[in-house]
């Protein structure tokens, strides 16, 4: 929930902010959303793909449940391994495999978007869906 409101708040402080994609595969724009209901795309930076991102519910241990669509290993082939989220409560945002190791962390970027710090490379920009 504390993502959900962080989130929320950034985006209606930038109302009105939109980004516009015109479809290209550099994949340096996207369109932005005003408010989260707890849907989020995700971009791996200079690609075309993305993936949807549900927050589906608390989990146990301060973890919320992910539900990655199926194309997710079209953007990158560890996706598939993400089960779980967790706010790290300094800014971080992680995504957990099953067995509660890391597969990708994010930091809040521009205040409408969350981009990974973990790994290096490739870069995944986090962004709320509308």
């Amino acid at each position: 929930m504390k993502l959900l409101s962080v989130l929320v708040l950034a985006l209606a402080a930038t109302a009105g902010l939109y980004v516009t994609s015109d479809g290209a595969s550099d994949g340096a724009s996207r369109e932005i959303a005003t408010a989260s209901d707890g849907h989020y795309s995700l971009y791996r930076v200079g690609g075309a793909e993305r993936c949807l991102v549900e927050r589906a519910g608390d989990a146990a241990q301060g973890r919320f449940h992910l539900v990655l669509e199926p194309g997710c290993g079209d953007v990158d082939e560890r996706l598939a391994l993400v089960r779980f989220g967790r706010d790290e409560g300094d800014g971080l945002l992680s995504f957990l495999s099953e067995d509660g190791s890391s597969v990708v962390e994010f930091a809040v970027a521009d205040g409408i978007a969350y981009e990974s710090v973990r790994p290096e490379a490739p870069i995944f920009q986090l962004l709320s869906e509308f």
